[in-house]
């Protein structure tokens, strides 16, 4: 089938998860990825969660954002590397690079440089405060970054402090921001011929999931707060104990016909005609006491089997999984949420598959995430036509590095 994006390369700047998640996508695509690293910082997602702190090929993370992607290494504080990187730009469609705004001018290869040497070029610069504003330099991390654009303020439980976020959610919704805007500026080019430059937040990019709570404040001048499992409209919702230790399913009845089908399929119908659950206000009014008697009969069941119960009589519930628990479902299975992706260095490695499922144009995965400087001789001697006796002197000193 055709490949979206074959014929397309892109390049990049970058570590951890926001830039390689969004190059790894146009990947998936069908473009030619080619990431530059340097032994001088390793990414740290080389080691994270590895089962060998000491092995910088079996970090699991680093296996499932960087497949379908070519590795070299470059030492950008060396002049000639910087020369091959700009050799690499003119040959290439697309920039991605997530770091501090300072960093790219440092080594001479921001916009205002590439563009001249590449004038059809796209270039994503995914920094964490964005190019311009007083704090654009300064240091920032998934969970600052959370805790800044509001993420964080709304995980807690009622009257209690925030207890923030685990994950970096900023990191793929930079990433989803970023890969939509290149496809739309390779779009324009292809129509113009003009490139362009694309600045994304990571700080700002995920500020789109918090449409409701902005409009509150808006037009109630309500600032949202947390409110553990629960919904501001919808009641059931939460999750419940089930048989078993540590085993919950999640039920949530957004409608009065849901919220009678559970009462009935439960074997509790007079909650239908009791004061405290008519309607949705009272149930919203009455949430302790109607968590306590739901979880009541939850206890009773699995969480699967509870799910089957409510499923059945057209009530959204779905057990709380575990990763383990979602890897071996059935429809999980089925939808090919993961994917056997053998590398080097793990030969049982599997990864995420890819959540959209085209049917002309599907994405697609090829190959495992590169080691360091695997694809060397291949980018250096074949795309940018250096000998191969220069790149091993290169290598030598550490530029190639």
């Amino acid at each position: 089938m055709e490949r979206l994006l074959e014929g397309h390369r892109a390049l990049l700047f970058g570590a951890v998860w926001a830039g390689p998640l969004a190059v790894s996508t146009l990947a998936d695509f069908g473009a030619e990825v080619i990431r530059v690293e340097s032994r001088t910082y390793l990414d740290e997602w080389r080691f994270l969660l590895s089962p060998d702190r000491q092995n910088i090929e079996k970090g699991p993370f680093f296996h499932t954002v960087n497949r379908n992607t070519l590795g070299i290494t470059l030492n950008l504080s060396q002049p000639r590397a910087r020369e091959l990187a700009k050799a690499l730009v003119k040959i290439s469609d697309v920039v991605v690079e997530c770091r501090s705004p300072r960093v790219m001018k440092e080594w001479g290869l921001d916009y205002a440089v590439l563009r001249e040497i590449n004038p059809a070029l796209v270039m994503a610069s995914m920094s964490g405060f964005g190019q311009t504003g007083p704090i654009a330099d300064d240091v920032a991390y998934g969970p600052t970054l959370s805790a800044f654009s509001g993420l964080s303020g709304l995980v807690g439980y009622p009257g209690e402090p925030p207890l923030g976020m685990h994950r970096a959610y900023n990191d793929p919704a930079a990433a989803m921001s970023a890969i939509f805007a290149i496809v739309a500026a390779l779009r324009h080019r292809a129509s113009t011929g003009e490139g362009q430059y694309i600045d994304v937040s990571q700080l700002e990019a995920p500020l789109t999931w918090l449409g409701r709570e902005v409009m509150d404040y808006t037009m109630n001048q309500r600032s949202a707060v947390p409110q553990g499992n629960r919904h501001p409209s919808m009641s059931p919702h939460g999750y419940y104990p089930c048989r078993g230790e540590d085993k919950w399913v999640t039920i949530a009845c957004g409608t009065p016909e849901e919220w009678k089908a559970l009462c009935e399929a439960t074997g509790n119908p007079q909650w239908i005609n009791d004061p405290g659950f008519a309607d949705g206000y009272a149930r919203l009014r009455n949430q302790e006491e109607l968590d306590r008697l739901i979880g009541e009969w939850t206890v009773n069941y699995t969480p699967t089997e509870a799910m089957e119960i409510l499923q059945k009589a057209g009530v959204a519930a779905v057990p709380c999984y575990t990763i383990l628990d979602l890897v071996a479902d059935p429809h999980a299975q089925e939808q090919g949420y993961f994917i056997a992706l053998p590398h080097p260095a793990e030969p049982d490695d599997f990864v995420y598959g890819n959540p959209w499922k085209l049917s002309e144009t599907p994405p697609e995965i090829r190959g495992h995430a590169p080691l360091l400087g695997e694809h060397n001789n291949y980018v250096f001697c074949r795309l940018c036509g250096v000998p191969q006796e220069e790149v091993d002197s290169l290598v030598l000193d550490k530029i190639v590095y």
